[in-house]
C-alpha cells in the first residue's frame, strides 16, 4: 500500500540511528523517499546513508540542546526546499520508582520525549501550514495509553505527546496537515536496555517481552502502510499481554495495578 505513497516525498526522522527509527528510515528510503536522518550517533547515521539506493542527509544533534534542535529544524526545512513528513521518533525510557528518581533524570526524560517534539513542531508546523500540506507522525508507546511501574516519567511524557498532538489534530482539521499517532507495544529494540535508572545510569537490561517483540522492520512497514491508508491512530506490536493489560487498565484499574506491581511492569 505504501509502495508509491512516499516516493519522492521528503521526510525528517528523529531517533533514526537505531531501533524503530532506523527501520523507518531504511523502509522509507527503499520506498523512494528523500530523507533527513537525525540522532546523536553520527557513525550509525552514516551507515544508513551509505545503504545503496538511500537518499539521505545527516543531521546529527542532541535533542536536549534547545538551540541545536531549533537549528536542526530550520536545516531540515531547507534541506529539500520543503518537508512532507516529520517523524518524531526519538525518546528515552526509564526503569526507576518515582520516589527514587532524581529531578534531573525526570526532567531529562520529559525534555527528550515531550518538550523537544513540541518545540520542533513549533518551527515546522507553520511551514507546513503555508504549504497547505504535510504530515506529522509522532511515536508514542503502550505507556502512552496506560501507566506502568518504574516508568512514571516515561509514561507521563508519552501521555503528554498524545494529549498535545490529538489537540492540535483537531485545531488543524481542514488545513491539509495531518497528525498521526503511533502506539508501539513490544518491538525488539534496545530502548529498555538504554533506559535511565534513578541516577541517570543506563539500565543495561533488555526486557524479556521486548527481546521477543516484533522485528523493527516489520513494525516500520505496518506503520507506513497505516499512514498511507490514512489511519490516524496506529497500534503496532500489541501482543496478547499488552492488549489484556490495556483492557484491564481501562475496565479494572485496581486489578491492573496489582498485576503490574507484582510483575514490575509489562
Amino acid at each position: 500500500m505504501a509502495q508509491t505513497f512516499f516516493t519522492g516525498k521528503s521526510a525528517w526522522i528523529t531517533g533514526a540511528s537505531s531501533g524503530l527509527g532506523r527501520a523507518l528510515a531504511l523502509e522509507l528510503g527503499a520506498l523512494g523517499a528523500k530523507l533527513i536522518i537525525s540522532g546523536r550517533d553520527q557513525a550509525a547515521l552514516s551507515r544508513i546513508a551509505a545503504v545503496p539506493g538511500i537518499d539521505a542527509r545527516i543531521l546529527a544533534f542532541d535533542l536536549e540542546d534547545s538551540m541545536a534542535r531549533a537549528k536542526a529544524a530550520h536545516s531540515a526545512l531547507a534541506a529539500f526546499g520543503s518537508l512532507d513528513f516529520l517523524i518524531l521518533n526519538a525518546g528515552v525510557s526509564q526503569r526507576s520508582a518515582f520516589t527514587e528518581t532524581s529531578e534531573e533524570v525526570f526532567s531529562k526524560i520529559m525534555e527528550t520525549n515531550f518538550t523537544s517534539s513540541v518545540e520542533i513542531t513549533r518551527i515546522v508546523l507553520p511551514v507546513m501550514l503555508r504549504q497547505g500540506k504535510g504530515t506529522i507522525l509522532c511515536v508514542s508507546s503502550l505507556a502512552g495509553l496506560m501507566g506502568a511501574p518504574l516508568r512514571s516519567a516515561y509514561s507521563a511524557s508519552k501521555h503528554a505527546l498524545a494529549g498535545f498532538y490529538e489537540s492540535i489534530r483537531a485545531e488543524l482539521e481542514g488545513s491539509g496537515v495531518k497528525i498521526h499517532m503511533v502506539y508501539p507495544g513490544f518491538v525488539n529494540t534496545m530502548i529498555s536496555h538504554n533506559a535511565l535508572e534513578r541516577d541517570g545510569a543506563r539500565h543495561g537490561i533488555l526486557d524479556p517481552l521486548q527481546a521477543k517483540g516484533m522485528a523493527p522492520a516489520s513494525a516500520a512497514l505496518k506503520i507506513l502502510n497505516s499512514v498511507a491508508a490514512g489511519k490516524l491512530d496506529i497500534r503496532v506490536a500489541m501482543d496478547v499481554k499488552a492488549r489484556i493489560a490495556l483492557f484491564l487498565s481501562r475496565r479494572a484499574p485496581s486489578l491492573a495495578a496489582k498485576l503490574l506491581h507484582s510483575q514490575k511492569g509489562l
